[in-house]
């Protein structure tokens, strides 16, 4: 939590109020200037988000939360503390696992997914590298599990089942099975569950005490979503926003099944891909093809610049940073689409690196 703060502007309109948190920091005063965290406090209350942005440098962010207006009244602001779906943000936790293993010479990005899953479709064909770049030629089936998956087996037993044949190896298809089964070769190749693995050479190993599984938490621990009830599109039966969201999750093992506050992932961010001899410096080394969506351990790369983007039913999340400068922006928000935060995140992107900035069309 942030003690000190150096302004704090409440500004209201007939639409929302917004409230901007600065930090102190000398370095933080010099990461975003007061335009720029003004430009970002007009662009939230345009859109109506209720939101909360994470942007800067260094250990400490400076964060900018708005509150939007919902069905005619104020929502509640997003708490940095809380815990938040991050959905899709999970497959840089993943890429970091599977890196780790790589870096000590436990498996390579050559290794074929045969040799720990022989069972799957194509095997023999697809390779490490492929899953974490989305060309392995499989595509998912089922984006939500009939009910909350709360064991290994269970996570192991749907996403063998949850996938199909797309292509032979090669072309470019997002797809969660990629990753779920790169969570299998963890914990294969590490002798020890995916969970068990991450937890203490991630979560414990760089100090991460705010990032959990959705087994770990409980409903009252997570931050609400203002619109869930609105978007139970896979099942409209389902009427426990809390139960549809573990659901969600429980199709997306090894890509989507953990829980952060902004804070934590902010900080999983700096000690890892943005830390200057951290995994991020080899991942601007990955040699893409012309053809390919340059996507590698959980993250679009173009040059200096990486981009992530995650969502479930009445969450969003998407995140921009720079490799050479260290600086990133991240948003949070639980009343926007995936398509209305990716359009969001383009436009404060623009404001906080500049026009010259790589520009990421997903």
């Amino acid at each position: 939590m942030i003690k000190h703060w150096q302004g704090f502007i409440i500004k209201v309109t007939l639409i929302l109020s917004v409230v901007i948190i600065l930090t102190p920091t000398t370095s933080l005063a010099k990461s975003i200037s007061k335009q720029q965290a003004g430009a970002i406090q007009q662009r939230l209350q345009q859109a109506n988000a209720n939101a909360l942005v994470l942007v800067g440098k260094g250990k400490q962010p400076t964060i900018i939360s708005n509150q939007a207006i919902v069905n005619g009244h104020q929502a509640s602001a997003i708490n940095p503390q809380r815990l938040f779906p991050i959905a899709s943000f999970q497959k840089t936790i993943t890429g970091i696992a599977i890196q780790q293993l790589i870096n000590r010479h436990q498996l390579s990005l050559d290794t074929k997914l045969n040799r720990y899953l022989p069972e799957v479709a194509n095997s023999e064909q697809i390779t490490i590298r492929q899953l974490m770049m989305h060309t392995s030629g499989l595509a998912d089936v089922n984006r939500i599990a009939s009910e909350p998956l709360t064991s290994e087996k269970a996570n192991w037993q749907f996403t063998m089942h949850n996938y199909q044949v797309r292509s032979q190896p090669g072309p470019w298809h997002y797809a969660n099975v990629n990753y779920g089964l790169l969570a299998m070769v963890v914990a294969k190749a590490s002798h020890q569950s995916y969970q068990r693995y991450v937890q203490k050479h991630i979560f414990n190993y760089y100090n991460l005490p705010n990032l959990k599984f959705f087994t770990q938490v409980s409903a009252s621990g997570v931050v609400p979503s203002l619109t869930a009830a609105q978007h139970h599109r896979l099942d409209p039966s389902e009427k426990n926003n809390w139960r549809y969201l573990q659901r969600e999750m429980s199709a997306e093992y090894g890509a989507g099944q953990v829980l952060a506050t902004p804070q934590g992932y902010w900080q999983l961010m700096q000690k890892t891909l943005l830390n200057h001899h951290g995994i991020g410096h080899q991942y601007q080394h990955i040699h893409f093809q012309l053809t390919d969506n340059p996507y590698y351990g959980g993250i679009y790369i173009h040059q200096n610049a990486i981009h992530a983007n995650g969502s479930y039913a009445g969450y969003a999340c998407t995140l921009f940073a720079d490799y050479k400068t260290k600086k990133i922006l991240i948003l949070f928000s639980n009343n926007i689409t995936l398509k209305q935060c990716r359009q969001l995140g383009h436009d404060l992107d623009q404001i906080y690196f500049g026009s010259n900035h790589q520009a990421f069309p997903y």
